[in-house]
């Protein structure tokens, strides 16, 4: 594996926060599918603004909660001079997931067939070309893209083929200098699992969507930095939800497994570390936001919430 494919795979199971927005562009394939407009009026979000947020509870030392998004613009790894002194501050780094060398070797694996499938038996044969062309630009030849699993080819698109450290990494090692101590929440196996227990049919249309429409994906990802920078959540969710593509059962399904649960098993294991106290916590923002995420699962536990940046 080359060792832009390891930052890739890094960049994605440190960041599992949201798939990608994608619009109808011109069809390549009669398998595309145009999006339409949800028509749905924008949600007023709970907790929709703020990305640090101070957790606190009676007798217990504060810990610190930030949102990330998983890219390495300069824009978003240079850290706000608040933000940086919590993460400083914290004797405890957390993140949704370490990036030790195991488990993503066995990642690596799980992203390709190894029993003779092959990715073009499964997709169009437009749809095959355009993703290997696509996936070119990750230094993925293609024979590897022949035996990749849907899936995974359709995880990679939904980010940038840069190789720079995303935010989440340059927290880690950030809090690694300071003789921080750090932890996960999830294994990246467990992430990964979220896509390989998708039916075969619902891999094949992720992939099949994104590759229909991806020529806006890199416009979607200047939106939605931008959302992020300006600390609004809730305009960032909403964001995400504005095609009708977002209520198929495929994608909620998917987001269910990608947001709500893992909302839930985070704010669980989290738990010890705030009980510790001084601990900086950083997962995807939009674990963040909204009536099922992280904050309010805290806020029915007893803690105070204090957005600080």
């Amino acid at each position: 594996m080359t060792y832009l494919l390891k930052q890739k795979i890094i960049i994605l199971l440190c960041c599992l926060f949201s798939i990608t927005s994608i619009q109808a562009q011109e069809l390549i394939s009669p398998h595309c599918e145009p999006l339409l407009d949800s028509q749905t009026a924008a949600e007023v979000i709970p907790y929709g603004q703020g990305l640090l947020w101070k957790i606190s509870k009676q007798d217990k030392e504060p810990s610190y909660l930030f949102g990330t998004i998983h890219i390495s613009d300069k824009d978003v790894t240079t850290l706000p001079d608040v933000v940086e002194k919590a993460l400083n501050e914290s004797e405890q780094f957390v993140m949704e997931a370490l990036p030790d060398a195991e488990q993503m070797l066995l990642f690596s694996r799980m992203m390709f067939f190894h029993d003779g499938q092959q990715l073009s038996k499964l997709v169009d044969t437009s749809i095959f070309k355009k993703t290997k062309s696509i996936l070119s630009a990750y230094h993925l030849g293609s024979d590897a893209v022949s035996i990749m699993k849907p899936w995974a080819a359709f995880l990679l698109m939904n980010y940038p083929p840069d190789a720079g450290d995303p935010l989440d990494l340059v927290l880690l090692s950030m809090a690694q200098q300071n003789g921080a101590t750090v932890s996960g929440l999830e294994s990246l196996k467990e992430q990964a699992d979220i896509f390989a227990d998708l039916k075969m049919t619902e891999q094949v249309k992720l992939l099949t969507d994104t590759v229909c429409h991806y020529d806006v994906i890199e416009e979607d990802f200047i939106a939605m930095k931008s959302f992020y920078l300006k600390r609004d959540l809730g305009g960032l969710y909403n964001y995400t939800q504005r095609y009708s593509m977002s209520r198929e059962p495929v994608y909620e399904k998917l987001m269910t497994k990608l947001i709500v649960d893992r909302n839930k098993t985070m704010a669980e294991r989290m738990q010890p570390m705030l009980d510790k106290g001084k601990s900086f916590i950083a997962i995807g923002a939009m674990h963040l936001t909204g009536a099922e995420g992280v904050l309010f699962l805290l806020e029915k536990q007893g803690y105070s919430l204090t957005a600080i940046y």
